[in-house]
């Protein structure tokens, strides 16, 4: 009996441990007094996450009131890493929430910064002279100066760095003492891919080869080279140094187990209005990572669907071929296109090579102007050139490197080819980190000349829109027919500066003018000139800013303004 009565109180304490576990107090977590640190910081230093605008429908973080002081002492130490030795934390409760309240105090100084290195390192570490300390940032800067040496074909440098900590004159002193062995080279090169994926071409993939001095850099290439192939999952570069003066490189390469991939997606833009897309892809068709895939893609502009195929060859070439049906909407006029093309590329990280041969059969109809925009079906066989040259840090959120690119293309009128006409272009964009803010400029440049018989009326060039002068609506700059429809030029020149800084939180603004140069001869007419200016606000998420712009014509702003939104920056 005794012993039944143990059970029934040993069940009565568990079960009395587990209610209180389930009915645990979570109340929503609140903020105050900090200034120097962001918020979104605190949250993600208790492992919470500070929800962003369009999460509205999810719940505000909360936490477990028993566990307030744990959550205290761990913003506490945040705040040492960040350079806050005496910040004082404590808490209290209003209206349902808990507010943990923060005085930073006085913080940590640095004090001196004695160096002892062969290279320069000072332009890689995150301190100057009577600047806050950070921890973080210091442990970070130990491995920046390695990075530097190892750009310099250094593999295996010994680092002496260290941070001496005065709390009662609120200092530090640091000390950082480099050590560097022999220049590197590349020896053994060990390849262990895929049953589907042959070493040669994987081989083929690396920017480097035996023999080569060793480059931290080229490695960093080799990785981004091979990820652009959508039928890799894992990539692997495996470095071991060998006596102090050689570095052996294992690499691994796995493919997707499953290749088939399905796309679908819906957005939208002020250029091209509601969007929906739809493909399907096989990511590693036939083995050695050539792709085949097939995709639709409907806008309030433009409808397509095309069929796309790419080979990767030796020496980091490419080869592949593109065919489709695309019927698009222009201001006065819609043309269906059959085209086609075939192509070959060298990637030599950050440039890109390109060059291709492209049918194009192309059918106007609806024109309001036949005079302007004749209705005909016109077939044009054009051989293209390409290059471009990219060293931004990203893509949707650029904020330091530039870019060039350049095209030439061009035919001759003949039993394949209705025209004999030459049309290129010039576009180049810089992006200058000013602390948090930054400074962008981009210029582009285009010309067509039609020496005889009749091209399409899209290769003409219409200017407007997010992507070009934004007090205009999409192809709507310039001088109009009869009709009231824009009739395009066959030179234009465009410039473009920002001034992106940032506002609060997850909010940016961008300051912008915008300005358009056309005409129809080689160069554009300096009399017929667009100028405009204009704001934005920029949204921080997830999937890249989302962009909101509105631009004015500088000469007319009242009555000629536009709109614009999108994701991403526009350079």
């Amino acid at each position: 009996m005794k012993k039944k009565n143990i059970h029934l109180v040993v069940q009565f304490i568990l079960l009395f441990l587990l209610s209180s576990h389930l009915f645990a107090q979570k109340i929503p977590l609140l903020f105050e007094g900090q200034s120097e640190l962001q918020e979104r910081g605190l949250y993600e230093a208790l492992n919470l996450k500070k929800l962003y605008l369009y999460e509205f429908y999810k719940e505000e973080p909360k936490v477990d009131i028993k566990s307030i002081k744990l959550l205290l002492q761990v913003i506490q130490n945040y705040y040492r890493t960040k350079g806050f030795y005496h910040t004082e934390v404590s808490y209290y409760e209003r209206e349902g929430s808990v507010i943990i309240s923060i005085k930073e105090n006085e913080p940590m100084l640095v004090e001196s910064i004695e160096i002892d290195s062969k290279l320069d390192i000072v332009p890689v570490l995150p301190f100057k002279k009577s600047e806050l300390f950070n921890a973080d940032a210091f442990s970070k800067s130990k491995k920046d100066i390695k990075l530097l040496y190892s750009k310099e074909s250094y593999c295996d440098i010994s680092l002496d760095s260290k941070a001496y900590v005065d709390t009662q004159k609120n200092s530090v002193r640091l000390v950082y003492k480099v050590v560097e062995n022999e220049l590197c080279h590349f020896k053994k090169i060990e390849v262990n891919s895929s049953k589907n994926i042959s070493a040669d071409i994987a081989k083929s993939l690396l920017y480097f080869e035996e023999g080569d001095l060793f480059s931290i850099e080229n490695i960093k290439k080799s990785y981004k080279n091979i990820y652009a192939y959508d039928g890799v999952s894992k990539v692997l570069i495996e470095t071991q140094v060998e006596n102090n003066s050689s570095v052996n490189i294992k690499l691994e390469i796995e493919e997707n187990e499953k290749p088939l991939r399905f796309i679908a997606g819906l957005g939208i833009s002020s250029d091209e209005g509601l969007m929906g897309q739809m493909g399907l892809k096989h990511r590693n068709f036939y083995g050695n990572l050539k792709s085949l895939g097939v995709e639709t893609r409907v806008t309030e502009v433009k409808q397509s669907i095309k069929m796309q195929f790419d080979m990767p060859l030796l020496y980091k070439d490419a080869t592949g071929f593109e065919v489709g049906l695309e019927n698009e909407i222009f201001s006065g006029f819609t043309e269906y296109r059959l085209f086609s093309s075939a192509y070959l590329t060298q990637r030599y990280i950050p440039s890109t090579f390109k060059e291709s041969l492209i049918l194009d059969r192309t059918s106007t109809y609806n024109a309001q102007d036949t005079v302007l925009f004749p209705e005909a079906v016109l077939l044009v066989v054009s051989p293209k050139l390409e290059w471009m040259y990219d060293t931004r840090d990203s893509l949707l959120d650029p904020k330091n490197g530039y870019f060039f690119s350049s095209d030439i293309m061009g035919s001759i009128k003949s039993t394949l080819s209705d025209a004999s006409y030459l049309k290129g272009n010039i576009k180049g964009a810089y992006l200058y980190p000013i602390k948090s803010s930054t400074l962008g400029a981009k210029v582009t440049f285009g010309a067509l000349n039609v020496f005889d018989g009749v091209i399409p009326a899209s290769y003409r060039y219409f200017a407007g829109g997010m992507h070009s002068n934004r007090a205009y609506t999409y192809r709507d700059l310039g001088p109009k027919n009869s009709n009231g429809n824009p009739s395009g030029f066959d030179t234009i020149v465009e410039s473009t500066l920002e001034y992106r800084f940032p506002l609060y939180g997850d909010f940016r603004a961008v300051l912008f003018s915008d300005n358009s140069f056309v005409g129809d001869s080689y160069l554009p007419d300096s009399q017929t000139a667009y100028y405009s200016g204009g704001v934005g606000l920029r949204y921080i998420s997830p999937i890249g800013p989302i962009a909101f712009d509105v631009g004015f014509d500088l000469s007319n702003p009242s009555s000629q303004f536009a709109f614009h939104f999108h994701i991403g920056e526009l350079f």
